[in-house]
């Protein structure tokens, strides 16, 4: 009877082993979500980046038109820094450093609010269309830029 004792306690043994020697090979080949905090942030610059943006989905409504007598879209100005960081009609468009506290960002996702008032998303569809956004990764650049400080070239 000792025998079976001893084959099995061994067996075990050869299991635990086993299991110790694969484990880390299996954790490590798992995906892991990454923190923030651990996640390289990529530097965004607002030349190469963001202005690109800007020029083909915002400047067209939001930068000064000698052809529009009443200025900028919701007196919002985008090609300025000064301008753009004070804001509009809506309120404060950049919040640097918090994106989700910022009318831009919201705005770019879809309709939102404003204080009191409903604020259109943008870019603003033509007469009769419906709200068309511009691509999710130009979005999450500019959020990008803003939390990382919304930085213009002086």
């Amino acid at each position: 009877m000792a025998a079976p004792q001893s084959n099995k306690s061994s067996k075990n043994r050869w299991i635990k082993i086993a299991a110790i020697a694969i484990a880390p090979a299996l954790c490590a080949a798992l995906p892991l979500p990454l923190r923030a905090a651990d996640k390289p942030a990529k530097a965004v610059d607002f030349a190469t980046d963001i202005k690109p943006i800007l020029s083909q989905a915002c400047y067209k409504c939001h930068q000064p038109n000698p052809r529009n007598p009443r200025g900028p879209a919701g007196g919002l100005r985008l090609d300025d820094k000064t301008a753009a960081l004070k804001g509009g009609k809506s309120g404060v468009a950049i919040v640097p450093g918090k994106a989700e506290d910022s009318l831009l960002y919201k705005v770019l996702n879809g309709p939102t609010k404003a204080g009191d008032h409903d604020v259109s998303g943008m870019p603003k569809p033509m007469k009769n269309q419906p709200f068309k956004p511009i691509p999710k990764e130009k979005i999450e650049l500019i959020k990008a830029w803003i939390d990382q400080g919304a930085k213009w070239p002086d």
